[in-house]
């Protein structure tokens, strides 16, 4: 009777700290080719309102977003239907060879504020943008610490997720900062160590900042391409935040290019918050959520690199939805083998 007390209160005391295994379902990748939607280079996602979606593509001459509509089954989760409405971007946008100079990468809708926010990792800034794609001239606050010089190649601002029920932005960048590196994480030319995860109130201001350790490398670094960090952050209505973890390789040919995605829950708490050193910071406890690969193969071109997540719809059984969108680079490939625009959804 004793030992079925103490595991009873053990099994309390995980559920009430949030790190028991929950069910999750992960259903089948779709190709957004199948509702007519044309390639594009998708890297964040954010819900406005009903079946309503902003959307990010990060080599868009001007910087700004689409509107889609994404239709779930009520009971499935699956997506039934997608329509993309329109691109609404700044027409004063600064452009480069690959589009907008901001390389934007995240979003996030405040529904208190009615306007959009984008991270830009060419810049190191969150901007606000009316619902129209146009700039307010507001922006988050960030510290000193993410300013762009601190940041590595390609490596800077990339997730962004906004928390209505406590009016928190939160922003990570893809890799760790130059201040924050650690020869630890590191891997051939992939330099790891810790994140931050920064909070923003509804003024924009900085709030908390917590410290976040992702997993050691476990890919072969072998030819064309490799990454290694965070691609995507959602902030959940009790609090807690998910975050992918993305590791993918490429090969010089291509073929057996592979990538990984770790979706962690972590709930940052004030007290876990940085107060000095960040390296003297106890990372978060994090909990995998689910992980899965993919890969491109000969015969099937399954390989998704997902960049993007947010909330997608409560099902009538009162589980959650999870939208994820993947980067193509705009269909790239060669001959009759191109990347698939692949949306995901997982439900917990």
């Amino acid at each position: 009777m004793q030992k079925v007390r103490l595991f009873s209160l053990l099994l309390l005391s995980l559920l009430h700290a949030g790190i028991w295994a929950q069910e999750v379902q992960m259903l089948q990748q779709q190709k957004l080719s199948a509702w007519g939607i044309q390639p594009a280079n998708y890297s964040g996602i954010t819900h406005i309102e009903g079946d309503r979606y902003a959307i990010v593509s990060d080599k868009e001459p001007q910087d700004g977003f689409y509107i889609f509509r994404i239709v779930q089954d009520s009971l499935t989760g699956q997506v039934v239907n997608v329509e993309r409405e329109g691109f609404y971007g700044n027409p004063n946008a600064v452009t480069g060879k690959y589009g907008s100079v901001r390389d934007c990468e995240g979003i996030a809708y405040c529904p208190q504020l009615g306007t959009i926010f984008i991270s830009g990792e060419g810049d190191q800034k969150v901007l606000e943008y009316s619902m129209e794609g146009l700039p307010t001239g507001r922006g988050l606050d960030m510290p000193a610490h993410f300013a762009l010089s601190n940041t590595l190649r390609n490596g800077g601002l990339e997730a962004l997720t906004y928390d209505s029920v406590r009016q928190l932005f939160w922003t990570t960048t893809e890799f760790p900062l130059k201040s924050d590196r650690d020869d630890r994480f590191s891997y051939g030319q992939h330099v790891g160590g810790i994140h931050r995860l920064q909070s923003f109130d509804i003024d924009l201001k900085p709030r908390e900042e917590y410290v976040y350790q992702y997993d050691r490398y476990q890919f072969r670094q072998s030819g064309r391409y490799y990454c290694h960090g965070i691609s995507a952050l959602c902030a959940l209505p009790d609090g807690r935040l998910i975050v992918l973890e993305r590791e993918l390789n490429v090969p010089r040919g291509y073929l057996g290019a592979k990538t990984r995605m770790k979706l962690y829950l972590v709930k940052p708490e004030p007290h876990l918050s940085i107060k000095g050193n960040a390296r003297e910071t106890a990372p978060l406890q994090k909990t995998l959520l689910c992980s899965f690969d993919t890969r491109l193969s000969l015969f099937k071109t399954a390989y998704a690199n997902y960049e993007a997540m947010c909330l997608g719809a409560r099902l009538s059984d009162g589980k959650q939805t999870l939208l994820l969108l993947c980067d193509s680079q705009a269909g790239a490939g060669k001959g009759g083998k191109h990347l698939k625009d692949f949306i995901k959804v997982i439900v917990f």
